[in-house]
C-alpha cells in the first residue's frame, strides 16, 4: 500500500521512503481573511505583524489581516528550514477549502514547496460546500483518483492524498466525506468535537483509517472512545507555543500550553505543529513548522512512532487510474470516400482528401460539390 505525495507527482511513493518527523495538520498555505470580522480586539486593528505588534496581535489573532495569510513565500521558508533541521520530513496540508482561494493553485503552489524545499508533502480534500451530496460525494472520489488537475495538457498530476480536514460540527461535509471515504478506503482526517450525530454518520467509516485531530474535552465522545474504535488520534503542538489570545476563535486548538500537550502524549499517535497565523512563523517571532518535532523529542513520546502512525494512516490501496481513451477523430474524402485521421487529410477549396489523387480528380470536374468518383460511376 502507498502514500501519495504531491513532491512526486507520479502517482504513490512507497511508505518505506519517509524516514523523518511526520506532521499530520498544517495550514502551510491559507488565507483566513474572512475570520477579520470575529476580531474582538478593541483598538483599532493592524494591518501588519511586526515586533512592536507582535503581542497584541497574539492576543487577538483575529485583528490582522497579515496575521490571516500564509502564502506561498511562507510555506517555502519554514518547509526549507524543516528539510534543514530534520531531514527528509512528510507534512500532512489540511488547509480547508473555505480558506483556499483556488485548490488547484493551492495544490500547485505546494508542489512547487515540495520540490525545492525537499520534503513530502500530503495534500488533503474536502467536499466542495455549494453542491448537493452527490456531487460532493463524486467530486472527492473523482479527485482521489484522477487528480485536481483541470487541465489536462498541463505539467504532472496534482493527486490529494488523504479526506480532510473535515470538521465534524458540519454534518453536511461530514456526511458526504464519509461516502467518500468509504467508496475510495482514503484516509479519513476530522477536527474538532464528535457529537452524537456525528458519530452515526461515522457508523460506515473504516475506523482504522480515521485520524481525529484536536478533540477538546468537551466533545460528546471522548478522545479514549475514538481511540477504542481503533482510530488515530491527534493533537497540534500550542499556538505560538503557548496560546495566549484573550478571545475565541474558529479552528482553536484546544492544547494551550506545552504542559497541555505533555499531558496528552499518552493518547498521542498523530501530532502537528498547527501552522496556520503569521506569528506561528519563525520570521514574525514564532516556534516555525518543526516546533511539534523538538516538542515530541522533548517529551515521552517517540518522533518514530509518530511518523510510523502517520505513514499507517496515510497509506491505503490507492489504484492508479486507467489511461483516457485516445480519440481519434477521421475526415471522410469527398472524392473516394476514404477516411484519414484528422491532421493527416488534405483540403482544398473547402473539401476534404485522402490524397492529392482524389484533389486532381476534383479539380477536372471544376471543384463541382455534387461530383465525386460515386456520381462519376
Amino acid at each position: 500500500m502507498c502514500f501519495r505525495c504531491i513532491s512526486l507527482f507520479a502517482g504513490p511513493v512507497a511508505a518505506a521512503e519517509v524516514s523523518g518527523p511526520a506532521l499530520c495538520r498544517e495550514w502551510l498555505i491559507n488565507d483566513q481573511s474572512q475570520l477579520r470580522k470575529h476580531s474582538k480586539d478593541p483598538r483599532s486593528s493592524t494591518d501588519l505583524v511586526e515586533l512592536q505588534s507582535l503581542a497584541r496581535v497574539r492576543r487577538y489573532p483575529l485583528s490582522s489581516l497579515s496575521n490571516l495569510h500564509l502564502n506561498q513565500e511562507d510555506a517555502l521558508r519554514e518547509a526549507t528550514e524543516l528539510h534543514r533541521a530534520h531531514g527528509d520530513a512528510l507534512v500532512a496540508v489540511s488547509t480547508p477549502r473555505r480558506f483556499q482561494h483556488d485548490v488547484e493553485q493551492t495544490a500547485d503552489a505546494l508542489r512547487k514547496v515540495a520540490a525545492e524545499a525537499k520534503i513530502h508533502i500530503v495534500l488533503g480534500i474536502a467536499p466542495p460546500e455549494d453542491a448537493n451530496f452527490e456531487v460532493q460525494v463524486a467530486t472527492v472520489v473523482s479527485q482521489l483518483a484522477s487528480g485536481i488537475r483541470t487541465d489536462a495538457d498541463a505539467e504532472g498530476g496534482l493527486f490529494p492524498g488523504f479526506i480532510g480536514e473535515i470538521d465534524a460540527a458540519d454534518l453536511q461535509s461530514l456526511r458526504a466525506a464519509v461516502e467518500a471515504h468509504r467508496v475510495s478506503q482514503a484516509p479519513l482526517l476530522l477536527v474538532g468535537e464528535i457529537s452524537h450525530d456525528a458519530l452515526q454518520l461515522l457508523e460506515g467509516a473504516i475506523w482504522r483509517r480515521c485520524a481525529f485531530f484536536d478533540v477538546p474535552i468537551t466533545s460528546p465522545m471522548s478522545v479514549a472512545e475514538l481511540q477504542a474504535r481503533g482510530a488515530f488520534i491527534g493533537f497540534s503542538a500550542p499556538a505560538g507555543a503557548a496560546d495566549i489570545s484573550w478571545q475565541e476563535y474558529p479552528y482553536r486548538r484546544p492544547l494551550r500550553t506545552e504542559q497541555d500537550f505533555h499531558a496528552a502524549t499518552d493518547l498521542l499517535s498523530l501530532t502537528s505543529s498547527g501552522l496556520r497565523f503569521r506569528t506561528d512563523l519563525t520570521a514574525y517571532g514564532g516556534p516555525g513548522l518543526g516546533y511539534a518535532v523538538d516538542l515530541v523529542s522533548a517529551g515521552r513520546a517517540e518522533p518514530s512512532q509518530l511518523t510510523a502512525n502517520a505513514v499507517a494512516f496515510l497509506s491505503y490501496p490507492w489504484v492508479a487510474p486507467l489511461a483516457p481513451e485516445k480519440v481519434i477523430h477521421e475526415i471522410p474524402c469527398h472524392w473516394c470516400g476514404t477516411k484519414k485521421v484528422e491532421g493527416e487529410h488534405f483540403s482544398k477549396m473547402g473539401f476534404d482528401y485522402c490524397s492529392p489523387r482524389c484533389i486532381a480528380h476534383h479539380r477536372r470536374a471544376d471543384f463541382d460539390p455534387q461530383i465525386c468518383e460515386v456520381t462519376k460511376k
